[in-house]
């Protein structure tokens, strides 16, 4: 069975409770936010993953604000034979110093500038005004800083995309297999797994359970807004003994 597969017959595990949480529930700052259904929020960042999508395929990188930036950077093997375009992310300094995360500036050499999303291509493609769209970006990210600054861990899938992880001080951003192979070739992300095996890190399954790819099993998901736990399975109730006792045996007692 090739990679390809593998990741697409992942099945997520079973015990999962899942809690949906109100946006702004008990936060004061509820004007950065617009009034808006979920189904609203979670098209607005399906077209933000549409639009880093076709930027990393250009292999041109993207800045959104009070987020992060993502950009394509090529990689050697040990041999230095092979060469393939792979997407990084590094978060925004506002998160990075407000809760003190790890830093991952490295993987962007030197000080290259990303352009910035445009609002505008965002809000077309998710039929919502522009300003809609920048209110919903920048609300959004505002509240998984205040759900960092409460010790939450955050998930933040972008569709066809991967999942941004922030666990503790760990920012994790894995991406999928589809979108790897869209990227670089089905065949140099192949030979570059097999090469560098690090690299297998930064795949994740499109259904992984989220709160599965913590140490905590615990995890609050956006743009969907809700508490993803792991729960383990109850036993079965083992009969009680003197349950089997009370039966009569076999051909004995009444007709």
């Amino acid at each position: 069975m090739n990679l390809h597969m593998s990741f697409a017959k992942e099945k997520p595990r079973a015990c999962i409770r899942r809690t949906k949480l109100h946006f702004w529930d008990g936060i004061q700052h509820a004007s950065l936010m617009p009034h808006m259904e979920a189904k609203e929020r979670i098209a607005i960042w399906d077209a933000v993953a549409v639009y880093i999508q076709n930027q990393l395929l250009l292999h041109k990188g993207v800045r959104i604000p009070t987020l992060g930036s993502f950009d394509v950077v090529p990689i050697k093997a040990d041999d230095e034979a092979l060469v393939m375009p792979r997407p990084v992310f590094r978060l925004a300094r506002n998160l990075v110093s407000a809760h003190n995360l790890t830093d991952n500036t490295e993987h962007l050499p030197g000080h290259k500038e990303c352009e910035l999303i445009q609002y505008t291509t965002v809000a077309e493609t998710a039929s919502v005004s522009w300003e809609e769209a920048e209110s919903c970006i920048r609300g959004t990210t505002s509240f998984m800083s205040h759900c960092l600054q409460k010790g939450e861990n955050i998930a933040l899938v972008l569709k066809d995309v991967g999942v941004l992880l922030i666990e503790g001080t760990r920012v994790q951003m894995k991406f999928y297999y589809d979108f790897l192979e869209r990227l670089s070739g089905k065949e140099n992300l192949e030979e570059a797994v097999f090469k560098i095996p690090w690299l297998m890190d930064m795949i994740v399954s499109p259904v992984a359970a989220m709160a599965s790819l913590t140490f905590s099993e615990h995890v609050t998901i956006f743009p969907e807004c809700v508490m993803e736990t792991m729960t383990k399975s109850s036993p079965r109730k083992s009969i009680k003994k003197s349950e089997k006792e009370s039966l009569p045996p076999l051909g004995q007692g009444e007709k």
